[in-house]
């Protein structure tokens, strides 16, 4: 799996490209390696870039363990982000990614969504943490 992990503290945002072949440990473990980052934050956004990422393997019980292991860690790290966003443009990863989305927010206590190009999801993270800073 290739892990690039981007923080842009103006933007209040972390960047996560993976590609190539994963499983669910590994994506796990790339999740985590943003809270050694050194300019990690609690109120980060996340988008999540999916490049070729093999999801074949993957099943709706994987999703969910993945899910759980971002919630606990968020917990342990005091994340307070509470949008999510993920890109892939791959349409027969699309169905886990539907899934995903409903699934997330219960299982995660945040906003999840998925989109086909980063533009949409970028305008979703900027109107929601817009619309957050007017209801706050």
């Amino acid at each position: 799996m290739l892990s690039e992990l981007e923080i842009c503290l103006e933007n209040r945002l972390c960047t996560w490209r993976i590609s190539g072949s994963a499983t669910v440990q590994e994506i796990c473990d790339g999740y985590a390696e943003r809270f050694s980052h050194p300019d990690w934050e609690p109120g980060l956004q996340s988008l999540t870039v999916l490049n070729k990422l093999a999801l074949g393997n993957f099943t709706p019980d994987s999703a969910v363990e993945i899910m759980r292991f971002i919630r606990d860690c968020d917990i342990a790290h005091n994340h307070i982000g509470k949008r999510g966003a993920l890109v892939c443009s791959d349409s027969l990863s699309q169905a886990l990614l539907t899934y995903w989305q409903h699934r997330g927010s219960a299982e995660m206590d945040r906003s999840e969504r998925a989109f086909a190009t980063e533009a949409e999801a970028l305008a979703w993270l900027r109107r929601a943490r817009y619309e957050d800073s007017q209801a706050a």
